[in-house]
């Protein structure tokens, strides 16, 4: 398990560079039940409205970067000045991953070729690597040894963008740690940040083993009832909203009453009720 964590701790340099590319404000709307709901303007301000605040844990030291503190000595101003640059990047940090519907498999043929049977031992992957398309639009296809020309599959397409445009700290192979014993261990040690972090960088939002992984961890903290481990961190919206989404909330919310993080339950009921009164009105409108 050690050699685990020390082999992959190098994802948590680049994540948070790379979920800013994948941030809720960079997902386009789309007729997608989940992410409709999920960007939908009351349900964020929900979300990061209970995600909490803590500047401490939200610039805890890194555990794999050690760099020497700084002092500076400032006026009032300059303080609040500094203040109010620490709270900006401190919502920076907090800027939560998007929660896509799970992508459709693509088997899409392009044309058939039996003339060419015979002359491919191999199947052959084409490219575009043109550095100005981006890797979701990329134009990937196959040609199989029996002549068929196909759409790559999401698989194929994840492999070849990582091959000529790689993402730091993403692996072409799935790491062992999302597997099982090594994914169970670390979720019993309370590593729930740093597995939601490898997830968030291994895997694409729409991806089936990224909601495998994160919904596994989401149940998890549940069982547990560990929340606070995630508080004040990107994770927390998210994991809030799967069990609205659920309809299984009511943990988290008698959670956040005991550590008197809501101020009544009223204001419980009321959190919860908006969340779930926007997830029915875009399940109607799906419908």
């Amino acid at each position: 398990m050690n050699s685990i964590l020390r082999n992959y701790t190098g994802y948590s340099r680049n994540v948070y560079a790379f979920i800013n590319n994948y941030s809720t404000q960079n997902v386009n709307s789309t007729k997608k039940t989940l992410e409709k709901l999920f960007i939908n303007t009351d349900v964020q301000k929900i979300l990061k409205k209970i995600t909490g605040l803590d500047h401490e844990k939200i610039f805890a030291p890194s555990k794999t970067e050690l760099e020497p503190p700084k002092f500076e000595f400032a006026t009032e101003s300059r303080l609040k000045e500094l203040q109010a640059l620490a709270t900006a990047k401190a919502f920076q940090k907090l800027q939560m991953p998007p929660v896509m519907d799970v992508r459709e498999p693509i088997n899409e043929v392009l044309a058939k070729d039996p003339e060419l049977q015979g002359y491919l031992e191999y199947k052959t992957i084409f490219t575009d690597i043109s550095p100005e398309v981006s890797c979701r639009d990329r134009v990937i296809t196959v040609r199989e040894v029996d002549g068929t020309l196909r759409k790559a599959t999401w698989e194929e397409r994840e492999r070849m963008n990582q091959i000529f445009f790689p993402i730091p700290g993403r692996k072409l192979e799935t790491p062992k740690l999302f597997e099982s014993p090594y994914l169970e261990q670390l979720l019993d040690e309370g590593s729930y940040e740093f597995v939601l972090d490898c997830a968030c960088m291994q895997f694409e939002p729409d991806a089936p083993e990224y909601h495998r992984v994160t919904y596994q961890t989401y149940e998890h903290i549940q069982e547990k009832k560990k929340f606070d481990l995630l508080r004040s961190t990107r994770h927390f919206g998210p994991m809030a909203f799967y069990f609205a989404n659920k309809k299984s909330i009511d943990p988290l919310l008698i959670d956040m009453v005991s550590r008197q993080l809501l101020k009544s339950d009223a204001c419980s009921a009321h959190l919860s009720d908006s969340v779930l009164s926007v997830a029915k009105s875009v399940l109607k409108q799906d419908e």
